[in-house]
């Protein structure tokens, strides 16, 4: 009898725990609305808990929570389990994820240029897994504006709000930068504190800019990424299984996402005409200079902030045609 009460102990014990699913805390840089939250964040988190069969499951919360731009750390130190977010909302910490930006968009040759490596081991060492770097599609960027371009350079005069990864662009273009995060633009653009704003092919509508500017810009130019990135100490307490699950589905969502949100692109561009944006045209001589202006200044800025990692990372991407 009492072999039997030990043994049936023990079962209680033992079953429950082998059951328990993962509960995951997830912060996003982006709006709760945004097309990248909704399309790239959320994304993520329905096809892990599909492959898991729903045993792994990532709660959301938004900037309202923590910031964009100090949301790094608070991962990083565990408060959150992972991070949906782009590099220029941490060049404080490291150079190296605006970098990224500099790198055509082609997932599969990342990874076998060894680029992939070389980031996840850098967030490594500041306490991060990298889990997947989707880009946002085969282009990157675009300008919203009040009023549209005349003559060049394009952005003459204007106040221009970004992030640190447009700032070399917009005085390429004779703008003024102004570092705002994307859920301040709607009231800049209102009160006349901004004239204008860098941001990326998705999510204007989402935001509402179209209610406050008239214009986007063509052509479009360079290309951007984002990262999901997840506490290290955190990743390493799974088991195998559950890591290799992770890292499969960041590794499709990479595949997957930037012919998805071209298309949503294209489709935005046909609704914000329909609410009345225009498209406005980069002079000749702007629109010729446009890549090699963003690129430069993104190379210029993870080099001044991560020189090592970042001239290594531009090494393996020239050497693999992912670069000029």
């Amino acid at each position: 009898m009492n072999r039997l009460m030990i043994t049936a102990a023990t079962a209680a014990l033992v079953l429950p725990a082998a059951a328990m699913a993962t509960d995951l805390r997830m912060l996003t840089s982006y709006n709760m609305n945004a097309t990248y939250t909704k399309e790239v964040a959320m994304r993520f988190i329905d096809m892990v808990e599909e492959a898991s069969g729903g045993e792994t499951s990532i709660n959301l919360s938004g900037p309202d929570v923590i910031p964009p731009f100090e949301q790094l750390q608070p991962v990083g130190a565990g408060v959150f389990d992972i991070l949906y977010t782009h590099g220029a909302y941490h060049t404080d910490t490291t150079g190296v994820g605006a970098a990224m930006d500099a790198v055509s968009v082609d997932p599969a040759k990342v990874r076998e240029a060894g680029i992939w490596d070389l980031v996840d081991a850098h967030y490594a060492d500041l306490g991060l897994k990298l889990i997947a770097v989707p880009p946002l599609g085969s282009s990157g960027f675009q300008y919203v504006l009040e009023e549209p371009i005349e003559g060049s350079p394009g952005l003459d005069g204007r106040r221009i709000r970004g992030s640190a990864t447009y700032t070399n662009i917009t005085e390429g273009l004779g703008g003024a930068p102004v570092l705002m995060s994307s859920g301040d633009v709607y009231s800049a653009l209102d009160r006349g504190v901004i004239d204008g704003a860098a941001w990326g092919l998705n999510g204007v509508k989402d935001l509402g800019w179209h209610e406050v500017a008239g214009y986007f810009s063509k052509p479009t130019f360079g290309q951007t990424y984002t990262y999901i990135l997840m506490n290290l100490s955190k990743f390493e307490s799974l088991d195998q299984a559950e890591q290799a699950l992770l890292l499969e589905q960041g590794r499709k969502l990479e595949e997957t996402n930037a012919e998805l949100l071209d298309g949503l692109a294209v489709q935005e561009w046909k609704e914000l005409e329909e609410l009345g944006m225009q498209p406005t045209e980069f002079a000749p001589e702007d629109a010729e200079r446009l890549d090699a202006l963003v690129n430069e200044g993104i190379w210029k800025l993870g080099m001044e902030k991560s020189p090592d990692t970042v001239a290594r990372m531009r090494e393996l991407a020239q050497e693999n045609g992912l670069t000029e």
